[in-house]
């Protein structure tokens, strides 16, 4: 169907707006490396590998607001490194495929009407695009699980920063996903996410128009909200005058 909307491509954010986000990971992530260590004779209580993951979020969540590029092998080296005892370089691969494998092997879920906006956006023709922050999820993961969640086929262009090579909210990345788009006036664009630091700041920065979508997550940071605030995707879309 040929595009009846004043909107020349929309994107959203990944986590906690298409995906939610959960811990469910991390319990199975310790499971996988106690069990790891103990094989090879190392004894790691909960309250350390607890420590240890923490000091590795913190080093991602650092590097990532300084607009650095960091993935999995940066991180878990930061999480063994952590440990209270020195760990054989050999054993690192494992428990660095162990990391991933807890992250893999977690069930995702679509947040609420995502499925049902996309059909939509895409039957009336309207461009989809997903700009997206990778951290220790490499994005062919991350594309695979909206294969798995059937919705894949319905988007357009995929801007993840661990093939673009910036972090939102810097202004490249929304640049490179319109033009992946065919979108040439930001103005005539939308970008959702939940943060209001990368999606709403990197949304409108380009020009965007800059949606703060809360019904996965609240953010109670401080700094400039959206240009309108929601907890439904197809709110969201009469918003914009595209339902």
């Amino acid at each position: 169907m040929r595009n009846q909307t004043p909107f020349q491509a929309i994107t959203y954010d990944y986590w906690n707006t298409l995906i939610k986000e959960t811990t469910d990971s991390l319990n199975r992530r310790k499971s996988l490396w106690t069990e790891l260590l103990l094989d090879a004779g190392y004894e790691v209580n909960q309250s350390q590998l607890d420590t240890a993951f923490s000091l590795g979020w913190q080093f991602f969540d650092r590097q990532w607001r300084s607009n650095t590029q960091t993935g999995l092998d940066e991180v878990v080296a930061v999480v063994i490194k952590a440990l209270p005892i020195k760990i054989s370089v050999s054993l690192h691969p494992l428990l660095r495929d162990a990391y991933l494998e807890a992250s893999k092997s977690t069930a995702r879920t679509l947040l609420p009407e995502v499925e049902e906006t996309f059909k939509y956006l895409h039957e009336s023709g309207t461009p989809v695009g997903v700009v997206c922050d990778v951290g220790t999820i490499p994005s062919p993961v991350l594309k695979q699980w909206l294969v798995d969640l059937g919705i894949f086929d319905l988007i357009d262009f995929f801007g993840f920063s661990d093939e673009i090579k910036v972090y939102k909210p810097d202004h490249r990345i929304f640049e490179k996903t319109l033009k992946g788009l065919g979108a040439k006036d930001p103005s005539r664009t939308a970008h959702i996410g939940d943060l209001k630091r990368t999606d709403v700041a990197g949304a409108r920065s380009f020009g965007m128009v800059a949606i703060r979508y809360t019904g996965a997550r609240e953010d109670d940071e401080e700094v400039e909200d959206g240009d309108y605030v929601s907890n439904s995707h197809l709110d969201i879309l009469q918003f914009l005058n595209i339902l």
